[in-house]
């Protein structure tokens, strides 16, 4: 085929193309012109079928939140159901490691649990494939390689604990169960052998009014009968001592505070007590002596802690507390659980005073903060109108005149006990402390 023949078959072939691409766009419109032109409706055009959709915020609420498997919550539906011996074999392999020597050497849970306690329900998280490790990994361990494994420190023994970074921050899953009105009777009642056989009598140690020291009870002279004194006078001590007390210092704040503090608030030593632990529990639980609950029942005394909207609120400031340095983990837990802020059990007026003379320890629950808050009425002294008194002289309680701030101004706020809670409206229990004063005479 010549090159001329070839040039005219193109130009047939492009013609024939364009002249069925006019006869494809003429049947897709005579139609319509048709159908109008006939006085008739013309078609609904047709529309391509949407299937509803949710919308996206509704869409990520029905979704089921992702478990983030970094961090280990007892109160998951799946870990309440196990008991606590599934994870935390009694006593731990390293016990003897962990607590050496003397009173401190006995059977305990003093480390994480081993791997077996989790592969039978996270095997799918542990050899799941994620760089550098598997994060369920970091949830005992602070670094994870075939050649380091070391381990985040356990909340047991506490003393180590304490000496720890991660013990600033740390926050337990449980809450202690101690039913204090069936121990102050039998702590009241113990004494040292030697006076036992002596016949002597034996008071415990009640407040240190300068924290260095225990104020006891004097002794009676012969011939004299000893002072009784209640079981719960005399029990407290035995289990809680000042904490970090100024004693015979001249140094009286936890930290140094800044040289233009003036009346300002600042946190100072002496303001808590130590709380017990297994060193003093288990002299009396123990497998020798056969005191039930044994110390391997770790669900008799750990309780699980309430969700946090239920929790009660404190006078805990972490921005103060920061403000100040303050990083001493027993101070800062004790402190997120107060609900006032700038108590101090170190004070003369009251380390003068005995534990019941605010606690009522009998009928006191530690699952309950409630039973374990102070009484307005009890810092109105039993008469002495330490806090609260009937008149709102210049000499009246402090809860009077901060009330009359109040009144005057609005945005006062109480500081003399508090530090957050100061700000808020005053509760009924203080205005009622105030009236109840006033038609009692403080009597």
């Amino acid at each position: 085929m010549t090159g001329k023949a070839a040039e005219k078959n193109l130009r047939y072939r492009a013609a024939g193309l364009a002249a069925f691409v006019l006869l494809a766009a003429l049947g897709f419109t005579l139609p319509r012109h048709t159908s109008n032109a006939s006085g008739l409706a013309s078609p609904e055009p047709q529309r391509r079928v949407v299937t509803a959709t949710r919308p996206v915020a509704q869409r990520a609420a029905n979704r089921r939140p992702r478990t983030d498997y970094r961090k280990f919550n007892h109160a998951s539906s799946k870990h309440r159901e196990q008991a606590c011996d599934a994870c935390h074999k009694f006593p731990s392999p390293n016990w003897k490691e962990a607590r050496p020597t003397g009173d401190a050497a006995f059977p305990d849970v003093v480390q994480q649990p081993q791997h077996a306690s989790c592969l039978n329900c996270h095997r799918e998280q542990f050899f799941a494939r994620e760089r550098p490790a598997p994060a369920i990994c970091s949830v005992c361990h602070t670094e994870s390689t075939p050649r380091r494994q070391p381990r985040h420190p356990f909340p047991n023994p506490l003393e180590t604990f304490n000496q720890t970074a991660r013990a600033r921050d740390f926050i337990s899953d449980f809450r202690i169960f101690f039913p204090h009105d069936k121990h102050v009777e039998i702590v009241s009642a113990l004494r040292p052998a030697h006076e036992r056989e002596a016949g002597a009598s034996f008071v415990n140690v009640s407040f240190a009014r300068n924290g260095n020291r225990a104020q006891q009870k004097e002794t009676p002279k012969q011939g004299e009968k000893p002072q009784e004194a209640k079981p719960n006078e005399t029990s407290c001590a035995v289990c809680h001592q000042t904490y970090a007390p100024q004693g015979e210092t001249e140094e009286e704040y936890a930290t140094k505070p800044p040289p233009d503090l003036g009346e300002a608030f600042w946190l100072k030593k002496g303001a808590f007590k130590t709380t017990p632990n297994h060193a003093s529990c288990f002299n009396c639980h123990s497998q020798e002596t056969g005191v039930l609950p044994a110390p391997n029942n770790c669900a008799a005394c750990h309780r699980l802690a309430p969700a946090p909207p239920t929790r009660p609120r404190t006078d805990f400031d972490p921005k103060v507390a920061a403000a100040m340095n303050v990083s001493d983990p027993v101070i800062l837990r004790k402190w997120r659980r107060r609900t006032s802020g700038t108590f101090r059990h170190e004070w003369i007026m009251h380390a003068d005073l005995s534990c019941n003379a605010c606690h009522n320890v009998t009928a006191m629950n530690t699952l309950d903060e409630a039973t374990k808050k102070v009484p307005i009425l009890s810092c109105g002294g039993a008469g002495a109108g330490c806090h609260v008194t009937p008149t709102t002289a210049a000499d009246a309680g402090a809860l009077n005149l901060a009330l009359e701030e109040r009144k005057a101004k609005p945005g006062f706020q109480c500081t003399k006990c508090h530090l957050t809670l100061g700000r808020e409206p005053v509760p009924k229990s203080h205005l009622e402390a105030v009236e109840m004063i006033k038609q009692t005479g403080g009597s």
